[in-house]
């Protein structure tokens, strides 16, 4: 649906966007995350023809779109929601029949098709206007359906929505998004929101596609720190590789040894990534199995969503991420003494100079 190479776009402030690869499939579900600034929405400009790269190649639908003959077979082709919904002075049915009317069709059953799929047929008749957020977000995402899409590109579409009503839409959105099959980019810092939508996965950051991939590939096995960093990888330690037998390597850091399923070899310079929810927190010596096992002092203990972020010094400092019974049951506060345990397959090596 999309490939893109060596593109380049410049600005007057000295930001580069360069992405030298990337590819999307028809009916996938592809996203780009990234920190503020790191070039998302611009990148989606790009691929909405809304700006014009300084150089490189794009293809959408098999068709050069930077060849103007092709501009407007392509822009009709596709939707573009943005993190507003811009909703116009008139009623929800309109607001949703606007992309037809603008190309010169009336097609009353695929309104209300598009209604109906993100559960606002009761709406139709009400002012755009008196909607509320997630109403409002529907009635956009309903618009951008109503011309049956090939390809739908997203800016962060829920970035003013809160947790309960962007679930619910995200999974809505995921359900209509295989009924009409199109393939979908959306850009986004939320990556719980990408992680339940998206096939695929890009790591936007400073201009440049850090990583891309599956979801859990980037997430378990991100490249380089700064990947580690952005998706959630609380604890990133330097070490060294002590030594290795068959794919199980010793890595020292901290004055403590880690066991790690790696590739990496003896003398390699690395960072040992450590997600939260990989560490199991218990007041037992018994570490169940797990090959890295640490008796370990409790820094801090914080709510974390629905669990806590517990804050560990094993020589070496930890996070975990538990359960409020945890923390209440293993009395974890403070100075507490606990045993901090983990698999060597639940580590990561990532090779540094």
């Amino acid at each position: 649906m999309i490939k893109l190479s060596n593109l380049r776009l410049d600005f007057d402030t000295g930001f580069k966007l360069s992405v030298d690869s990337l590819n999307i499939r028809g009916g996938e579900v592809f996203a780009i995350i990234g920190p503020n600034g790191a070039g998302k929405t611009t990148l989606l400009n790009a691929m909405a023809l809304l700006r014009k790269p300084a150089s490189g190649t794009l293809e959408i639908m098999g068709c050069d779109a930077l060849a103007p003959a092709n501009k407007m077979f392509l822009r009709r082709a596709m939707s573009v929601v943005f993190s507003q919904p811009y909703l116009t002075n008139d009623t929800v049915y309109n607001n949703v029949a606007l992309p037809l009317k603008l190309r010169g069709l009336k097609d009353g059953a695929a309104v209300e098709e598009a209604l109906e799929l993100f559960k606002i047929s009761h709406l139709k008749g009400r002012n755009a206007k008196t909607l509320s957020q997630g109403e409002s977000h529907r009635a956009a995402l309903a618009r951008a359906f109503a011309i049956r899409p090939k390809l739908l590109l997203l800016d962060e579409p829920f970035a003013s929505l809160d947790e309960r009503v962007k679930d619910t839409i995200a999974r809505d959105l995921r359900k209509v998004i295989t009924v009409y099959n199109a393939a979908v980019v959306f850009v986004t810092q939320d990556q719980g929101g990408a992680l339940t939508l998206c096939d695929k996965l890009a790591v936007l950051m400073n201009g440049k596609i850090m990583q891309q991939g599956l979801p859990q590939d980037i997430f378990v096995r991100p490249v380089s720190r700064e990947v580690a960093d952005f998706v959630g990888v609380e604890t990133i330690l330097p070490g060294k590789v002590a030594s290795r037998r068959d794919n199980l390597c010793a890595v020292e850091t901290g004055g403590k040894t880690l066991m790690v399923v790696s590739d990496c070899g003896p003398g390699d310079s690395v960072f040992v990534c450590v997600r939260p929810e990989d560490v199991s927190v218990s007041l037992s010596a018994d570490a169940g199995g797990r090959r890295n096992n640490f008796k370990s002092r409790v820094v801090s203990a914080a709510p974390w969503g629905l669990e806590y972020k517990v804050e560990l010094d094993c020589g070496f400092t930890l996070r975990a991420a538990v359960t409020k019974q945890l923390v209440d049951g293993l009395g974890i506060k403070p100075g507490a003494e606990v045993y901090a345990s983990f698999k060597a397959t639940a580590l990561h090596l990532i090779r540094r100079a």
